[in-house]
């Protein structure tokens, strides 16, 4: 299951990275007041949380389902809180909030600020439904790991890509090291 939780966090380091990009170059490059440091802050620090779980999981250490769910929690809210923050700041922006209906469509989208604030909105919700799934999938993890103690259900196994996808992975000796030595006794 390592290569599930590193694919999740490198994926998450990458939007991460996407969102401060935008958070940078947008709202350097246009004169606005908003706290852009909460934004720096909450972006940096989860993208520098998931780069180092990548690096985690690549020394061979398995991540603590129970603090995945935690921290990707966190991050989901922080990401989703950035986004409607965010689009608050663009509807308070004093050019437009004199557009009304039509005139909204028409010339917000020629105004940069909004143009930046949308799209770094949208990153923001895509990047914490990614989160969002991650904190899901390892609770459902865990507590499916808690029931199979009792006897009630059978072992969970998630694959990379689906079932073939995985199984093609597991010909790679790199990948079955990679997967840990559960799996590759289990499959190989």
């Amino acid at each position: 299951m390592r290569s599930i939780w590193f694919c999740f966090k490198l994926v998450e380091g990458c939007l991460g990275c996407l969102c401060m990009g935008i958070q940078i170059e947008g709202f350097l490059n246009v004169a606005v007041s908003q706290d852009l440091y909460v934004y720096i802050t909450i972006f940096s620090v989860f993208t520098c949380i998931s780069f180092f779980g990548c690096l985690n999981i690549c020394m061979d250490h398995d991540p603590t389902l129970v603090s995945e769910m935690i921290w990707n929690g966190f991050a989901c809210f922080g990401y989703t809180l950035t986004a409607i923050l965010t689009m608050y700041h663009a509807e308070k922006d004093l050019y437009l909030i004199h557009l009304k209906g039509v005139e909204i469509i028409e010339e917000a989208a020629e105004h940069p600020f909004f143009g930046y604030s949308k799209f770094q909105a949208i990153t923001g919700i895509v990047t914490g439904v990614v989160h969002l799934m991650h904190a899901v999938l390892a609770g459902d993890v865990v507590f499916v790991e808690a029931d199979r103690r009792s006897g009630e259900k059978p072992r969970i196994i998630l694959y990379l890509g689906g079932l073939w996808f995985h199984t093609h992975l597991m010909k790679f000796k790199w990948f079955r090291r990679f997967e840990g030595p559960n799996l590759s006794a289990r499959t190989g």
